[in-house]
């Protein structure tokens, strides 16, 4: 019998989440790259962690949003949301 080694490969959606954080600069957060038109859950991209090539941020260092929350078309209060910074790490 041979001996097989697992090997592991990135698929097209973890390929797509380093390249857009490269286009946004290194870093940003789920939510960012949602607004610039590019959705990922973090549950994707665990493994890419997992492996060294992003590291995430520690509570104390999550990027906070200020919201406005509307209604009607009228503000009607805001809220803080804070999301998880995720960062390339260099892969030499």
């Amino acid at each position: 019998m041979a001996n097989k080694t697992n090997t592991w490969t990135m698929n097209e959606n973890q390929k797509a989440f380093l390249e857009a954080l490269k286009e946004m600069g290194g870093s940003a957060t789920l939510f960012e790259l949602k607004l610039a038109g590019k959705e990922f859950k973090s549950g994707s991209i665990n493994v890419l962690k997992a492996k060294g090539y992003v590291t995430v941020s520690e509570d104390k260092d999550d990027r906070v949003f200020e919201c406005d929350v509307v209604y009607n078309g009228v503000k009607v209060g805001s809220v803080k949301k804070t999301g998880k910074v995720y960062t390339l790490v260099n892969q030499d």
